[in-house]
Protein backbone atom coordinates (compact mmCIF):
# COMPACT_ATOMS: atom_id res chain seq x y z
CA UNK A 1 0.00 0.00 0.00
CA UNK A 2 0.87 3.66 -0.60
CA UNK A 3 1.06 6.33 2.10
CA UNK A 4 1.90 9.82 1.56
CA UNK A 5 3.78 12.15 4.33
CA UNK A 6 2.92 16.08 3.90
CA UNK A 7 4.87 18.33 6.07
CA UNK A 8 3.36 21.51 7.10
CA UNK A 9 0.11 22.11 5.46
CA UNK A 10 -0.90 26.17 6.43
CA UNK A 11 -4.44 25.53 5.55
CA UNK A 12 -3.39 24.42 1.68
CA UNK A 13 -5.15 21.21 2.21
CA UNK A 14 -7.18 21.02 -1.44
CA UNK A 15 -3.74 22.31 -2.87
CA UNK A 16 -2.06 18.93 -1.12
CA UNK A 17 -4.80 16.74 -2.55
CA UNK A 18 -4.48 17.70 -6.10
CA UNK A 19 -0.62 17.13 -6.03
CA UNK A 20 -1.59 13.55 -4.91
CA UNK A 21 -4.21 13.25 -7.81
CA UNK A 22 -1.85 14.32 -9.96
CA UNK A 23 0.88 11.97 -8.56
CA UNK A 24 -2.10 9.14 -9.17
CA UNK A 25 -2.55 10.04 -12.65
CA UNK A 26 1.15 10.35 -13.53
CA UNK A 27 2.19 7.04 -12.06
CA UNK A 28 -1.05 4.92 -12.65
CA UNK A 29 -0.74 3.91 -8.74
CA UNK A 30 -3.26 4.59 -6.42
CA UNK A 31 -2.73 6.45 -2.81
CA UNK A 32 -3.88 4.55 0.49
CA UNK A 33 -3.78 7.26 3.35
CA UNK A 34 -2.11 10.89 3.66
CA UNK A 35 -0.16 11.61 6.86
CA UNK A 36 -0.37 15.48 7.49
CA UNK A 37 3.01 16.80 10.44
CA UNK A 38 0.97 19.65 11.81
CA UNK A 39 0.27 23.02 11.44
CA UNK A 40 -2.72 21.78 9.67
CA UNK A 41 -5.26 24.71 10.02
CA UNK A 42 -8.82 23.10 10.58
CA UNK A 43 -10.72 26.28 10.43
CA UNK A 44 -14.62 25.53 10.10
CA UNK A 45 -15.50 29.26 10.30
CA UNK A 46 -14.49 32.54 11.93
CA UNK A 47 -14.39 31.69 15.73
CA UNK A 48 -11.98 29.11 14.57
CA UNK A 49 -9.69 31.78 12.61
CA UNK A 50 -9.89 33.87 15.88
CA UNK A 51 -8.35 31.32 17.73
CA UNK A 52 -5.09 30.24 15.10
CA UNK A 53 -2.62 30.61 16.56
CA UNK A 54 -0.82 32.80 14.04
CA UNK A 55 0.16 36.56 13.30
CA UNK A 56 -2.68 38.46 12.12
CA UNK A 57 -0.94 39.03 8.88
CA UNK A 58 -1.05 35.46 8.22
CA UNK A 59 -4.39 34.49 9.20
CA UNK A 60 -6.60 32.97 6.26
CA UNK A 61 -9.75 30.61 5.89
CA UNK A 62 -7.87 28.56 3.86
CA UNK A 63 -9.90 25.65 2.30
CA UNK A 64 -10.99 22.99 5.09
CA UNK A 65 -13.84 24.37 5.28
CA UNK A 66 -15.07 23.37 1.99
CA UNK A 67 -14.51 19.60 3.34
CA UNK A 68 -16.08 20.32 6.80
CA UNK A 69 -19.42 21.36 5.03
CA UNK A 70 -18.88 18.62 2.51
CA UNK A 71 -18.47 20.54 -0.67
CA UNK A 72 -15.59 18.58 -1.00
CA UNK A 73 -14.21 14.92 0.35
CA UNK A 74 -10.96 14.06 0.52
CA UNK A 75 -10.20 11.86 -1.63
CA UNK A 76 -8.03 9.30 0.82
CA UNK A 77 -8.07 8.52 4.47
CA UNK A 78 -6.26 11.18 5.94
CA UNK A 79 -4.71 11.46 9.30
CA UNK A 80 -3.36 14.59 10.78
CA UNK A 81 -1.40 15.79 14.09
CA UNK A 82 -1.19 19.20 15.38
CA UNK A 83 1.84 21.30 15.02
CA UNK A 84 2.01 25.17 16.53
CA UNK A 85 -0.17 27.20 13.83
CA UNK A 86 -4.00 25.34 14.84
CA UNK A 87 -7.35 26.37 15.59
CA UNK A 88 -6.54 25.94 19.61
CA UNK A 89 -10.21 26.16 19.91
CA UNK A 90 -10.75 23.25 17.69
CA UNK A 91 -8.52 20.60 18.27
CA UNK A 92 -8.91 21.24 21.82
CA UNK A 93 -12.48 19.83 21.51
CA UNK A 94 -10.96 16.20 20.51
CA UNK A 95 -7.69 15.58 22.77
CA UNK A 96 -7.79 12.42 22.57
CA UNK A 97 -8.63 12.16 18.31
CA UNK A 98 -11.75 12.46 16.35
CA UNK A 99 -12.60 12.65 12.91
CA UNK A 100 -12.45 16.19 11.63
CA UNK A 101 -15.26 15.62 9.05
CA UNK A 102 -15.20 12.63 6.36
CA UNK A 103 -12.01 11.10 5.60
CA UNK A 104 -10.42 13.11 7.58
CA UNK A 105 -9.01 12.01 11.03
CA UNK A 106 -7.19 14.09 14.07
CA UNK A 107 -4.98 11.76 16.26
CA UNK A 108 -4.85 14.32 19.69
CA UNK A 109 -2.34 15.08 21.49
CA UNK A 110 -1.14 11.67 21.25
CA UNK A 111 -2.15 8.41 19.67
CA UNK A 112 -1.77 5.43 18.42
CA UNK A 113 -3.97 3.84 15.56
CA UNK A 114 -3.87 0.80 13.07
CA UNK A 115 -4.11 0.78 9.38
CA UNK A 116 -3.63 -2.05 6.90
CA UNK A 117 -2.46 -3.41 9.95
CA UNK A 118 0.48 -1.11 10.76
CA UNK A 119 0.79 0.54 13.70
CA UNK A 120 1.15 4.27 13.04
CA UNK A 121 1.86 6.78 16.54
CA UNK A 122 0.97 10.70 16.42
CA UNK A 123 2.69 13.45 18.67
CA UNK A 124 1.05 16.68 18.26
CA UNK A 125 2.24 20.34 19.14
CA UNK A 126 5.99 21.36 19.78
CA UNK A 127 7.97 21.07 22.82
CA UNK A 128 8.54 23.99 24.82
CA UNK A 129 10.84 23.12 28.52
CA UNK A 130 8.83 25.59 30.53
CA UNK A 131 5.48 24.41 29.90
CA UNK A 132 6.75 20.16 29.33
CA UNK A 133 6.20 19.33 33.04
CA UNK A 134 2.99 21.58 33.30
CA UNK A 135 -0.35 19.73 33.22
CA UNK A 136 -3.34 20.58 31.00
CA UNK A 137 -4.28 23.55 33.07
CA UNK A 138 -5.84 25.92 30.01
CA UNK A 139 -9.63 26.76 30.03
CA UNK A 140 -11.61 27.59 27.63
CA UNK A 141 -12.35 30.79 26.58
CA UNK A 142 -8.24 30.81 25.63
CA UNK A 143 -6.16 33.91 26.48
CA UNK A 144 -3.58 34.81 23.93
CA UNK A 145 -1.23 33.03 26.06
CA UNK A 146 -3.30 29.86 26.60
CA UNK A 147 -3.93 29.40 22.55
CA UNK A 148 -0.05 28.73 22.19
CA UNK A 149 0.65 26.89 25.26
CA UNK A 150 -2.35 24.32 25.03
CA UNK A 151 -0.48 22.63 21.79
CA UNK A 152 3.03 22.60 23.92
CA UNK A 153 3.75 18.71 23.81
CA UNK A 154 3.58 17.61 27.70
CA UNK A 155 5.52 14.83 30.26
CA UNK A 156 2.04 12.61 30.15
CA UNK A 157 1.82 12.57 26.57
CA UNK A 158 5.41 11.20 26.33
CA UNK A 159 5.25 8.82 29.38
CA UNK A 160 2.03 7.24 27.41
CA UNK A 161 3.90 7.04 24.70
CA UNK A 162 6.57 5.27 26.31
CA UNK A 163 4.58 2.20 27.08
CA UNK A 164 3.93 1.24 23.49
CA UNK A 165 5.54 -2.50 23.23
CA UNK A 166 6.02 -4.81 20.55
CA UNK A 167 5.36 -5.26 17.71
CA UNK A 168 7.02 -2.23 16.98
CA UNK A 169 5.92 1.08 15.67
CA UNK A 170 5.78 1.07 11.81
CA UNK A 171 5.44 5.02 11.32
CA UNK A 172 6.15 8.00 13.80
CA UNK A 173 4.94 11.43 12.80
CA UNK A 174 5.56 14.43 14.98
CA UNK A 175 5.63 18.46 14.01
CA UNK A 176 8.91 19.29 15.59
CA UNK A 177 12.14 17.48 14.89
CA UNK A 178 13.71 14.81 17.41
CA UNK A 179 16.53 16.77 18.99
CA UNK A 180 19.69 15.71 17.52
CA UNK A 181 18.41 14.54 14.74
CA UNK A 182 20.30 16.62 12.65
CA UNK A 183 23.31 15.03 13.45
CA UNK A 184 22.55 11.89 12.22
CA UNK A 185 22.14 13.19 8.42
CA UNK A 186 23.84 15.44 6.35
CA UNK A 187 23.53 18.92 8.90
CA UNK A 188 26.16 20.72 6.73
CA UNK A 189 23.41 21.33 3.79
CA UNK A 190 20.93 21.47 5.99
CA UNK A 191 22.40 24.70 8.17
CA UNK A 192 23.92 26.39 5.00
CA UNK A 193 20.23 26.39 3.19
CA UNK A 194 18.90 27.12 6.59
CA UNK A 195 20.93 29.41 8.15
CA UNK A 196 18.25 30.54 11.19
CA UNK A 197 18.65 27.00 12.59
CA UNK A 198 22.24 28.03 13.13
CA UNK A 199 22.03 29.77 16.64
CA UNK A 200 19.63 27.16 17.77
CA UNK A 201 22.06 24.20 16.73
CA UNK A 202 24.93 25.77 18.43
CA UNK A 203 22.90 26.27 21.92
CA UNK A 204 21.69 22.35 21.46
CA UNK A 205 17.78 24.11 21.80
CA UNK A 206 17.27 22.73 18.18
CA UNK A 207 13.87 19.96 18.25
CA UNK A 208 12.41 18.36 20.89
CA UNK A 209 14.61 16.41 23.25
CA UNK A 210 11.59 14.10 24.57
CA UNK A 211 10.79 13.10 21.01
CA UNK A 212 14.55 11.77 20.50
CA UNK A 213 14.10 9.72 23.62
CA UNK A 214 11.05 8.06 22.36
CA UNK A 215 13.17 7.40 18.65
CA UNK A 216 15.72 5.95 20.69
CA UNK A 217 13.17 3.73 22.90
CA UNK A 218 10.59 2.90 20.75
CA UNK A 219 12.74 2.28 17.30
CA UNK A 220 10.02 2.73 14.83
CA UNK A 221 10.98 2.02 11.39
CA UNK A 222 10.27 5.62 10.01
CA UNK A 223 9.76 8.96 11.68
CA UNK A 224 8.50 11.63 9.48
CA UNK A 225 8.27 15.67 11.07
CA UNK A 226 7.45 19.20 9.65
CA UNK A 227 8.01 22.31 11.11
CA UNK A 228 11.40 23.84 10.23
CA UNK A 229 10.55 24.06 6.22
CA UNK A 230 13.16 22.32 4.99
CA UNK A 231 13.58 18.60 3.41
CA UNK A 232 16.06 16.35 5.35
CA UNK A 233 16.96 12.86 5.76
CA UNK A 234 18.85 11.53 8.33
CA UNK A 235 19.39 7.21 9.53
CA UNK A 236 19.24 6.61 13.00
CA UNK A 237 21.31 3.40 13.88
CA UNK A 238 19.92 1.77 17.01
CA UNK A 239 22.50 -1.25 17.51
CA UNK A 240 24.70 -0.29 20.41
CA UNK A 241 22.97 2.79 21.22
CA UNK A 242 25.66 4.24 23.58
CA UNK A 243 28.47 4.43 20.91
CA UNK A 244 25.89 6.11 18.25
CA UNK A 245 24.48 9.12 19.76
CA UNK A 246 27.06 11.12 18.29
CA UNK A 247 27.11 9.63 14.45
CA UNK A 248 27.31 11.91 11.84
CA UNK A 249 26.83 11.72 8.25
CA UNK A 250 24.96 8.60 7.77
CA UNK A 251 23.18 7.33 4.72
CA UNK A 252 20.37 9.35 4.02
CA UNK A 253 18.40 7.74 0.97
CA UNK A 254 15.02 5.95 1.59
CA UNK A 255 15.27 2.57 -0.35
CA UNK A 256 11.51 2.66 -0.76
CA UNK A 257 9.62 4.12 -3.59
CA UNK A 258 9.49 7.75 -3.39
CA UNK A 259 7.54 10.10 -5.46
CA UNK A 260 7.96 13.74 -4.95
CA UNK A 261 5.16 16.46 -6.52
CA UNK A 262 7.64 19.43 -6.81
CA UNK A 263 11.22 19.44 -7.47
CA UNK A 264 14.11 18.93 -4.84
CA UNK A 265 16.02 22.07 -3.27
CA UNK A 266 18.95 19.82 -2.96
CA UNK A 267 19.59 20.83 0.35
CA UNK A 268 20.89 17.51 1.48
CA UNK A 269 24.22 17.33 -0.87
CA UNK A 270 26.67 15.12 0.22
CA UNK A 271 29.97 16.89 1.30
CA UNK A 272 32.66 16.18 3.30
CA UNK A 273 33.44 18.83 5.70
CA UNK A 274 33.56 18.68 9.46
CA UNK A 275 29.79 19.45 11.17
CA UNK A 276 29.24 23.48 11.76
CA UNK A 277 28.99 22.23 15.18
CA UNK A 278 29.07 18.99 17.44
CA UNK A 279 26.22 17.56 19.00
CA UNK A 280 25.27 18.82 21.82
CA UNK A 281 23.10 17.49 24.69
CA UNK A 282 22.54 21.24 26.91
CA UNK A 283 18.80 19.86 26.69
CA UNK A 284 18.63 16.60 29.35
CA UNK A 285 16.84 14.13 27.74
CA UNK A 286 13.96 13.27 29.80
CA UNK A 287 14.72 10.17 32.18
CA UNK A 288 11.72 8.18 31.02
CA UNK A 289 13.83 5.34 28.64
CA UNK A 290 13.49 2.49 31.16
CA UNK A 291 10.02 3.34 32.58
CA UNK A 292 8.49 0.69 30.20
CA UNK A 293 9.77 -3.15 31.41
CA UNK A 294 8.11 -4.95 28.46
CA UNK A 295 9.71 -6.38 25.54
CA UNK A 296 12.09 -3.75 23.78
CA UNK A 297 11.68 -3.24 20.44
CA UNK A 298 13.89 -4.27 17.86
CA UNK A 299 14.62 -2.19 14.73
CA UNK A 300 18.54 -1.61 13.79
CA UNK A 301 17.90 1.61 12.52
CA UNK A 302 14.97 4.49 12.14
CA UNK A 303 14.79 6.44 8.44
CA UNK A 304 14.08 10.36 9.40
CA UNK A 305 12.31 12.42 6.99
CA UNK A 306 11.74 16.17 7.85
CA UNK A 307 9.15 17.58 4.86
CA UNK A 308 8.60 21.04 3.53
CA UNK A 309 5.99 23.40 3.57
CA UNK A 310 3.28 23.49 0.68
CA UNK A 311 4.86 26.21 -1.36
CA UNK A 312 5.76 25.75 -5.42
CA UNK A 313 9.19 23.92 -6.00
CA UNK A 314 9.22 22.96 -2.40
CA UNK A 315 9.56 19.18 -1.09
CA UNK A 316 6.59 19.13 1.10
CA UNK A 317 5.20 16.07 -0.41
CA UNK A 318 6.49 11.86 -0.08
CA UNK A 319 5.04 8.80 -1.41
CA UNK A 320 6.62 5.80 0.18
CA UNK A 321 5.22 2.29 -0.52
CA UNK A 322 4.59 -0.01 2.62
CA UNK A 323 3.76 -3.34 3.04
CA UNK A 324 -0.02 -4.22 4.38
CA UNK A 325 -0.20 -6.81 7.38
CA UNK A 326 -3.72 -7.80 6.18
CA UNK A 327 -4.10 -10.36 3.32
CA UNK A 328 -4.10 -8.52 -0.13
CA UNK A 329 -8.05 -7.74 -0.95
CA UNK A 330 -9.29 -6.81 2.59
CA UNK A 331 -10.43 -3.53 3.07
CA UNK A 332 -7.70 -0.56 4.68
CA UNK A 333 -9.45 0.27 7.20
CA UNK A 334 -8.19 2.48 10.14
CA UNK A 335 -8.54 1.25 13.57
CA UNK A 336 -7.85 1.39 17.32
CA UNK A 337 -4.70 0.12 19.06
CA UNK A 338 -5.11 -2.38 21.80
CA UNK A 339 -2.35 -0.92 23.54
CA UNK A 340 -3.08 2.25 23.38
CA UNK A 341 -6.46 2.18 24.64
CA UNK A 342 -4.99 -0.20 27.07
CA UNK A 343 -2.91 2.96 28.02
CA UNK A 344 -5.47 5.08 28.31
CA UNK A 345 -7.12 3.34 30.47
CA UNK A 346 -4.66 2.31 32.73
CA UNK A 347 -3.43 6.34 33.59
CA UNK A 348 -7.20 7.48 32.74
CA UNK A 349 -6.75 8.59 36.56
CA UNK A 350 -3.18 10.56 36.06
CA UNK A 351 -5.18 12.51 33.03
CA UNK A 352 -7.99 13.29 34.62
CA UNK A 353 -6.04 15.69 37.39
CA UNK A 354 -3.33 16.23 35.63
CA UNK A 355 -4.36 20.19 34.86
CA UNK A 356 -1.19 21.98 37.10
CA UNK A 357 -0.21 25.50 36.43
CA UNK A 358 3.23 25.01 37.59
CA UNK A 359 5.65 22.19 36.99
CA UNK A 360 4.88 18.93 38.87
CA UNK A 361 7.19 16.27 37.22
CA UNK A 362 5.76 12.71 36.95
CA UNK A 363 6.51 9.81 38.70
CA UNK A 364 8.04 7.65 36.03
CA UNK A 365 7.48 4.41 38.55
CA UNK A 366 3.91 5.30 37.66
CA UNK A 367 4.12 3.75 34.62
CA UNK A 368 6.31 0.69 35.05
CA UNK A 369 5.06 -2.60 33.80
CA UNK A 370 1.52 -1.02 32.82
CA UNK A 371 0.29 -3.93 31.52
CA UNK A 372 0.50 -7.28 30.57
CA UNK A 373 0.29 -9.47 27.00
CA UNK A 374 -2.62 -11.21 28.55
CA UNK A 375 -5.07 -7.97 29.30
CA UNK A 376 -4.44 -6.91 25.69
CA UNK A 377 -5.70 -10.09 24.62
CA UNK A 378 -8.91 -8.94 26.57
CA UNK A 379 -9.60 -5.68 25.17
CA UNK A 380 -9.15 -7.25 21.93
CA UNK A 381 -11.74 -9.63 22.71
CA UNK A 382 -14.07 -7.24 24.28
CA UNK A 383 -14.05 -4.93 21.12
CA UNK A 384 -14.79 -8.44 19.21
CA UNK A 385 -17.85 -8.73 21.90
CA UNK A 386 -19.30 -5.32 21.05
CA UNK A 387 -19.09 -5.87 17.24
CA UNK A 388 -20.93 -9.87 17.45
CA UNK A 389 -23.65 -7.77 19.76
CA UNK A 390 -24.18 -4.79 17.44
CA UNK A 391 -24.23 -6.58 14.41
CA UNK A 392 -26.21 -10.10 15.57
CA UNK A 393 -28.31 -9.75 13.06
CA UNK A 394 -26.69 -10.01 10.04
CA UNK A 395 -22.84 -11.03 11.59
CA UNK A 396 -20.26 -12.25 8.88
CA UNK A 397 -19.16 -15.64 9.07
CA UNK A 398 -15.33 -14.55 8.94
CA UNK A 399 -15.20 -11.51 10.46
CA UNK A 400 -11.87 -10.04 11.20
CA UNK A 401 -10.21 -8.32 14.30
CA UNK A 402 -9.90 -5.24 11.84
CA UNK A 403 -13.92 -5.27 11.30
CA UNK A 404 -13.51 -4.97 15.31
CA UNK A 405 -11.70 -2.69 15.81
CA UNK A 406 -12.52 -0.40 13.42
CA UNK A 407 -12.92 3.79 13.92
CA UNK A 408 -16.34 4.29 12.34
CA UNK A 409 -16.76 7.44 10.29
CA UNK A 410 -19.94 7.78 11.80
CA UNK A 411 -18.68 9.28 15.08
CA UNK A 412 -18.00 12.45 13.14
CA UNK A 413 -21.18 14.83 13.60
CA UNK A 414 -21.11 18.70 13.12
CA UNK A 415 -21.24 20.50 15.61
CA UNK A 416 -20.86 24.36 14.26
CA UNK A 417 -21.87 26.72 11.97
CA UNK A 418 -19.49 26.01 8.17
CA UNK A 419 -18.05 29.28 7.27
CA UNK A 420 -19.88 30.41 3.77
CA UNK A 421 -17.18 33.08 1.56
CA UNK A 422 -20.78 34.28 0.30
CA UNK A 423 -22.44 34.96 3.74
CA UNK A 424 -21.70 37.31 6.18
CA UNK A 425 -24.31 35.13 9.22
CA UNK A 426 -23.06 35.83 12.73
CA UNK A 427 -23.10 32.20 13.04
CA UNK A 428 -19.71 31.83 11.85
CA UNK A 429 -18.59 34.05 14.92
CA UNK A 430 -20.15 32.00 17.19
CA UNK A 431 -18.60 29.26 19.71
CA UNK A 432 -19.87 25.45 18.82
CA UNK A 433 -23.70 25.08 19.17
CA UNK A 434 -22.96 21.69 21.52
CA UNK A 435 -19.66 19.59 23.10
CA UNK A 436 -17.98 17.27 20.40
CA UNK A 437 -19.36 14.21 21.46
CA UNK A 438 -16.84 12.14 20.14
CA UNK A 439 -14.64 13.26 23.28
CA UNK A 440 -17.54 11.28 25.16
CA UNK A 441 -17.74 8.71 23.31
CA UNK A 442 -14.28 7.77 23.92
CA UNK A 443 -14.45 7.96 27.35
CA UNK A 444 -17.19 5.81 27.20
CA UNK A 445 -15.07 3.21 24.60
CA UNK A 446 -12.12 2.91 27.43
CA UNK A 447 -14.64 2.50 30.68
CA UNK A 448 -16.16 -0.16 28.32
CA UNK A 449 -13.63 -2.11 26.92
CA UNK A 450 -11.50 -2.29 30.11
CA UNK A 451 -14.70 -3.51 32.04
CA UNK A 452 -16.39 -7.02 32.29
CA UNK A 453 -19.70 -5.76 31.48
CA UNK A 454 -22.66 -7.38 29.74
CA UNK A 455 -22.95 -5.35 26.58
CA UNK A 456 -26.56 -4.73 25.96
CA UNK A 457 -28.37 -1.82 23.48
CA UNK A 458 -27.77 0.40 26.62
CA UNK A 459 -24.17 -0.07 26.07
CA UNK A 460 -24.62 0.71 22.46
CA UNK A 461 -26.05 3.78 22.83
CA UNK A 462 -23.21 4.93 25.19
CA UNK A 463 -21.08 4.84 21.52
CA UNK A 464 -23.69 6.42 20.13
CA UNK A 465 -22.43 10.08 19.38
CA UNK A 466 -26.26 10.65 18.51
CA UNK A 467 -26.73 9.79 22.41
CA UNK A 468 -24.99 13.05 22.82
CA UNK A 469 -25.26 15.39 19.58
CA UNK A 470 -27.83 18.34 20.00
CA UNK A 471 -29.90 19.64 16.90
CA UNK A 472 -27.63 22.02 14.94
CA UNK A 473 -29.80 23.96 13.41
CA UNK A 474 -32.60 24.66 16.38
CA UNK A 475 -29.48 25.55 18.69
CA UNK A 476 -28.10 27.88 16.12
CA UNK A 477 -31.04 29.80 16.31
CA UNK A 478 -31.10 30.09 19.91
CA UNK A 479 -27.82 30.92 19.65
CA UNK A 480 -28.81 33.98 17.65
CA UNK A 481 -31.51 34.75 20.18
CA UNK A 482 -29.66 34.89 22.67
CA UNK A 483 -26.72 36.80 20.88
CA UNK A 484 -29.67 39.58 19.61
CA UNK A 485 -31.18 39.60 23.31
CA UNK A 486 -27.92 40.61 25.07
CA UNK A 487 -27.26 43.21 22.11
CA UNK A 488 -30.38 44.78 23.26
CA UNK A 489 -29.92 44.49 27.08
CA UNK A 490 -26.80 46.30 26.54
CA UNK A 491 -28.00 48.94 24.18
CA UNK A 492 -30.68 49.95 26.56
CA UNK A 493 -28.68 49.39 29.76
CA UNK A 494 -25.65 51.02 29.07
CA UNK A 495 -25.08 51.94 32.25
CA UNK A 496 -25.82 48.79 33.36
CA UNK A 497 -23.51 47.05 31.00
CA UNK A 498 -20.47 49.83 31.74
CA UNK A 499 -21.26 48.34 36.13
CA UNK A 500 -20.45 44.88 34.41
CA UNK A 501 -17.63 45.63 32.43
CA UNK A 502 -16.04 47.06 36.04
CA UNK A 503 -17.18 44.58 38.03
CA UNK A 504 -13.79 43.03 39.03
CA UNK A 505 -12.23 46.28 39.92
CA UNK A 506 -11.43 46.37 43.52
CA UNK A 507 -12.03 48.97 45.26
CA UNK A 508 -10.79 50.68 48.90
CA UNK A 509 -13.66 51.04 51.24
Amino acid sequence: MKIAIEGCCHGEIETIYNSIINIEKVTGTKVDLLLCCGDYEALRNLHDLKSLAVKPKYKTMGSFYKYYSGELKAPMLTLVIGGNHESSNHFSEINNGGWLCENIYFMGRSNVVQFGGIRIGGLSGIFKEYDYQKGYFETKPFSDDHLRSVYHIRELDIFKFMQITDPTLEIIISHDWPMGIIDYGDRNSLLRYKKGLIEDSEKGELGNPATMATLKHLKPKFWFSAHLHAKFAALVEHENNENNENKENNPTTTTTTTTNTESSNNNNNNNNNNPTTSPTNKTNEPSIEKTNTNKANTNEFTRFLGLDKVLPNRDFLQVLEFEQKVPIGEPLKLCYDPQWILIQSKTKHISETYNSPTKKPLDPELFSNLYTNEEVKKVEDRFKEIYKFKNKDNLKENFTIQDALEIKKENFVKNTYCYNPNSNSPLSNLPPAFDNPQNKIYDNLIKIITQDTEITNETLKELDVSTYSGNLEELQKEQLNQRNNNRLQQQQNPQQQQYQDDSEIILDD
